[in-house]
């Protein structure tokens, strides 16, 4: 495994978010075909290395882009009624 953006901590511009973005998903291939994820708590290089660059994805994509198409569901309590305890 070769690790890209170690001297990277923070996100800062969509260009830099793509790059590293590509290159959390391309980790994640590369670490399915060598069975570095065959285990659900597996703590290698792989699991060590796709965590930092999600927090790094996620932190941007949390201060800087708006979803535009984002649904929240809610429940639909009026075809139910509560009983009262």
């Amino acid at each position: 495994m070769i690790k890209k953006f170690e001297d990277i901590t923070e996100i800062h511009d969509r260009e830099l978010y793509d790059m590293v973005s590509a290159y959390g998903d391309a980790l994640l291939d590369e670490a399915t075909a060598n069975g570095a994820l065959a285990e659900q708590d597996a703590d290698n290089e792989y699991t060590r290395e796709i965590g930092r660059v999600g927090i790094m994805c996620a932190d941007y994509e949390s201060m800087y882009m708006t979803f535009k198409y984002l649904k929240f569901k809610k429940p639909n309590l009026s075809k139910r009624k509560l009983e009262k305890v």
